[in-house]
C-alpha cells in the first residue's frame, strides 16, 4: 500500500511541476506550427510510436479504446480543458493548441511497462541512468532528460529507486 501511495503522490508532483505552462509554436511562413520534435524521447505501446505534440487523433485510434477510461478537467496550461486517456501502465494527456487536439503528456502509471528504453517503475536510478546517459538536469529528487520540445522527468524516492515516469512539454517545464 505505501508503495502506491508513494506512486499516486510522485505522479500528482510530476503533473503539478509542468503544470501551468505553454507550449511554444514554431513560426513558418507566418503560420504557427507545432512539429513534434522528440527525438528519442517517445513512448511506445505495442506497434503504436508516439511522442509529444503529435497529433493526437491518429494515435488515440491506434491506442484503441482506454481500458481505464477517460477524464476531462479545465485546464491551466491551455484553452478549453485537459483530457486523459487511461491505458494499461499508462496515461495520455491531450490538449487544444490552436485547433488542433495534440498530445502534451505521458505518464507511466507502474511498473508493468517501460519506455523504448528499457526504464520503468522501481528500477534502481543509477540502472536508469545507464540507459538514458549523463545529460540530466536534477531538480529535487526528479531527474530531467531533454530533447527538442520534450522533457522525460523520473522521479527518485528515498531508497533510490524510480516512483514516476512522466514525459512532458520542455516549454512548460521552465
Amino acid at each position: 500500500m505505501k508503495k502506491i501511495t508513494a506512486i499516486i503522490l510522485a505522479t500528482l508532483t510530476l503533473l503539478a511541476l509542468c503544470a501551468c505552462g505553454t507550449a511554444e509554436p514554431r513560426e513558418e511562413g507566418g503560420k504557427k506550427e507545432y512539429t513534434p520534435d522528440y527525438g528519442e524521447l517517445y513512448y511506445t505501446s505495442g506497434d503504436t510510436k508516439f511522442g509529444i505534440m503529435d497529433p493526437a487523433e491518429k494515435v488515440l485510434e491506434a491506442l484503441g479504446e482506454p481500458v481505464n477510461g477517460t477524464f476531462e478537467s479545465d485546464s491551466c496550461a491551455y484553452q478549453g480543458k485537459d483530457y486523459f486517456y487511461y491505458y494499461d501502465g499508462f496515461e495520455v494527456m491531450v490538449n487544444d493548441v490552436d485547433g488542433t487536439k495534440r498530445i502534451t503528456g505521458i505518464t507511466v502509471a507502474d511498473d508493468t511497462v517501460q519506455t523504448p528504453q528499457g526504464v520503468r517503475i522501481g528500477m534502481k536510478l543509477e540502472d536508469a541512468q545507464k540507459l538514458m546517459g549523463d545529460e540530466f538536469k536534477q531538480v529535487g529528487d526528479v531527474y530531467k532528460y531533454t530533447e527538442g520540445s520534450t522533457v522525460l522527468k523520473l522521479a527518485v524516492g528515498e531508497d533510490g529507486t524510480l516512483t514516476a515516469i512522466e514525459y512532458a512539454v520542455a516549454a512548460n517545464d521552465k
